[in-house]
């Protein structure tokens, strides 16, 4: 059934439902042939809702309705449940016919705020959490949610006077206190970072890898940043700078794009990165991006036998405070097609930025900034390897943010010799 079809079923049925307030003639049939009370059955599919079972939930709101048109807590569970299952469109539908009826609403003003938010449409969260600012003054849910919609915006003043006021009021609101200090880190648009990482082998000198960046977050090309990549491999001094950005084409989709270029040791001479990210329903992303690598020494871009290119893409989805990705590299050339793979399990704590991660996989990729990568020789892209690594990012007094991570990795150097790397990194950031 396509969408529009969808929709109009959705408007026509809920439009029968709310038609009158009295019961229809279907109503009354259903009535005679089923004693069991409202309450009884909204009691059900509140806990059949709550059980992740709305499909089933939804079935007994429509039979409620079908009861009593004006059994509003019926109607707001359909829509909350249409919510809960990112169907924002029909949503809206049913919320909306509610305040057709009962302009005042406060559990459909209420679940119309939340709809938005999750939609990402946050002026249209604004403009029903106001409306319920102007109907139920001081109420503190709607106070609150306004201020989470104002943040999400960037209008980071006016949510910490919200909720500063919200927290006079009621000084022991614990979802006002935290949301007031993810708010005021939000302000600090500005990082800088700086990494450290080595790579121990079994019989060879280590490998030391570290960078130091400058970032900053922008409206409309997210976090901005200017990186520089210092490395010592094979008693060589490599340098490299790079900047990143995420520039936004829609609520749903952005891209990443990286470009750098080096003093041709231990990196490519230039290399350019464009990947656009897609967020999906049900915590969905996917991406499809390419990763051009240029190892001539006299031009900065070339399309001939000097050149890498990777593509790549990653599959991720969010189930509750957990991410799960998967990262595939693929590499065409004249010894065949080089293919990598890269699977990551991620568990936030308190905010995005804590949490603690474990990869696996194989092959070599280009994002991996810790191989040696020797001018003209691409070989290195063909060997096998297996490794894994596990970090942790914890934040600390509010704006540092501290990053270690340690791996192991059994990997080829050339065919049929292998080695065994060991690598350690640690990280600090400063937000201001």
């Amino acid at each position: 059934m396509n969408k529009f079809l969808r929709y109009f079923i959705i408007i026509i049925s809920t439009t029968v439902i709310f038609i009158s307030p009295k019961q229809t003639i279907i109503a009354q049939l259903y009535t005679n042939n089923d004693t069991t009370s409202i309450e009884s059955l909204l009691s059900r599919a509140k806990q059949l809702a709550y059980n992740n079972e709305k499909v089933r939930a939804r079935q007994i709101c429509r039979e409620i309705l079908l009861r009593d048109s004006t059994f509003w807590d019926a109607a707001v569970l359909l829509g909350r449940t249409y919510s809960w299952d990112s169907d924002f469109d029909s949503a809206r539908i049913v919320l909306r016919n509610i305040l057709k009826h009962e302009d005042k609403h406060y559990d459909a003003i209420d679940a119309l705020t939340d709809n938005e938010f999750y939609d990402q449409n946050y002026l249209k969260s604004i403009f029903y959490a106001e409306k319920g600012i102007t109907e139920y003054a001081n109420n503190e849910s709607f106070i609150f949610k306004k201020a989470r919609a104002l943040n999400k915006t960037g209008d980071y003043q006016n949510a910490v006077k919200l909720l500063n006021e919200l927290l006079k009021l009621n000084p022991s609101n614990k979802d006002a206190a935290d949301l007031l200090l993810i708010v005021r880190r939000e302000c600090r648009v500005n990082k800088i970072t700086f990494n450290y990482s080595i790579n121990a082998f079994d019989e060879s000198s280590p490998w030391i890898f570290s960078s130091l960046s400058v970032g900053r977050k922008t409206a409309g090309f997210g976090t901005i940043s200017l990186r520089y990549n210092y490395a010592n491999r094979f008693n060589q001094d490599g340098h490299q700078i790079e900047l990143d950005a995420y520039p936004s084409v829609s609520k749903r989709i952005y891209v990443y794009f990286n470009s750098g270029f080096s003093n041709k040791r231990n990196f490519p001479f230039s290399r350019i990165t464009i990947e656009p990210y897609f967020k999906l329903p049900a915590g969905f992303e996917i991406s499809l991006g390419i990763r051009y690598l240029n190892f001539d020494h006299n031009r900065i871009f070339a399309l001939d036998s000097n050149k890498v290119l990777v593509y790549t893409g990653t599959i991720g989805k969010y189930l509750g405070n957990y991410w799960f990705s998967l990262r595939p590299y693929i590499t065409p050339g004249k010894e065949g097609w080089s293919k990598s793979v890269n699977f990551t399990i991620r568990r936030y704590f308190r905010d995005p930025e804590n949490y603690l991660s474990l990869s696996f996989g194989t092959g070599v990729s280009p994002d991996e900034q810790q191989y040696a990568f020797d001018p003209g020789v691409f070989y290195v892209f063909y060997l096998k390897s297996k490794k894994v690594t596990l970090d942790y990012q914890q934040k600390i007094v509010q704006r540092f943010i501290l990053n270690c991570g340690f791996g192991y990795a059994r990997e080829e150097i050339q065919a049929n010799t292998k080695r065994t790397r060991y690598s350690a990194d640690l990280g600090l950031s400063f937000l201001f």
